[in-house]
C-alpha cells in the first residue's frame, strides 16, 4: 500500500510540474474518487470491461471514457475496474478478480460477447485477466480485446488464447509530461501478436483539436484522423456485428 501511494504521488508530481500546475497529492490513495463498478451477472448481449491505468481511480481517465462511449448493444452490461481490481497487496489477485466477475457473468450469457478495454496499465491488466479466462468453445460469445497505449515493464504483450480479436492503439513523437511517465513505465508501442495496431503521433491532433498524448484514451479509441483509416471503435463494432 504505501509502495503504491508513493509511486502515485510520484506520477502525480511529474505530471503536475510538466503542466506547471500546482502539486496536489490526494491525502490516501484509499480515496478514490472513481470508485469501481464491478461487472454485474445480468442479461445482456455484450460485456464492457473497462479497466484504468495507474492512478485512473483519482484522474478517471477510462471511467470518463466508459460513460461516453456509445453503446455497441442493444443489452449491454458495463463495468469499471481499476488496473489492480482494488486488490493492493497483489496484482495477480486483482486480475483473477476481473476474470472470475468475466466467468460468472459468461455462465449466465454464454453467447454474450466480451470486450476488455485497458489503458495504461489497465492494458496490460486486460491482457492478464483474458489469459485467465478458459479458451472458447463454439457455444460461447466472443472475447475481445482493446489495449490504449499499453504500460507495463513486468507484463509482456502476448497474445491471450481467450481473445478473438484485439485491436492496439499508441502514440509516438509525443512531447507530453504524460508521456515521459508511460515511456518510464514501459510503453509497448507496436503489439506484433494484435490483429490491428494503430499509431498516433503526438506532434498532430484529434478532430477536435486535442493532442494525441497518452492520457486521451478517448481520441485512441474513436479518432480517424490523418492516415488512420478506421478507428478501434470501428473496427471493434465491426467484428461484433460479423460473426
Amino acid at each position: 500500500m504505501l509502495a503504491d501511494y508513493c509511486k502515485l504521488s510520484f506520477i502525480i508530481g511529474c505530471s503536475a510540474l510538466a503542466a506547471e500546475q500546482s502539486l496536489i497529492v490526494p491525502p490516501a490513495v484509499a480515496q478514490h474518487v472513481y470508485p469501481q463498478r464491478p461487472l454485474e451477472c445480468r442479461q445482456a448481449d455484450v460485456a464492457l470491461v473497462f479497466i484504468g491505468g495507474f492512478g485512473d481511480e483519482i484522474s478517471g481517465i477510462i471511467e470518463h471514457m466508459a460513460r461516453r462511449l456509445p453503446p455497441l448493444a442493444a443489452k449491454e452490461a458495463r463495468a469499471y475496474y481499476h488496473w489492480n481490481a482494488g486488490v493492493t497487496e497483489d496484482a495477480t489477485k486483482g486480475y483473477q478478480v476481473i476474470a472470475n466477475a468475466i466467468t460468472a457473468f459468461r455462465q449466465q450469457n454464454p453467447k454474450a460477447d466480451v470486450v476488455l478495454i485497458g489503458h495504461s496499465m489497465g492494458a496490460a491488466a486486460a491482457v492478464k485477466a483474458a489469459e485467465l479466462l478458459p479458451p472458447r468453445t463454439p457455444e460461447q460469445g466472443r472475447v475481445f480485446l482493446i489495449t490504449l497505449d499499453p504500460t507495463d515493464r513486468v507484463v509482456q504483450p502476448v497474445r491471450p488464447h481467450s481473445v478473438a480479436w484485439w485491436g492496439n492503439a499508441y502514440v509516438v513523437n509525443s512531447q507530453s509530461g504524460h508521456d515521459f511517465i508511460a515511456e518510464l513505465g514501459g510503453r509497448w508501442n507496436h503489439c506484433k501478436q494484435a490483429d490491428a495496431n494503430i499509431c498516433f503521433n503526438g506532434l498532430r491532433t484529434d478532430e477536435f483539436g486535442y493532442e494525441f498524448i497518452h492520457d486521451n484514451a478517448l481520441s485512441l479509441l474513436m479518432s480517424c484522423r490523418g492516415s488512420v483509416k478506421s478507428s478501434l471503435f470501428k473496427l471493434l463494432n465491426y467484428q461484433l456485428n460479423n460473426k
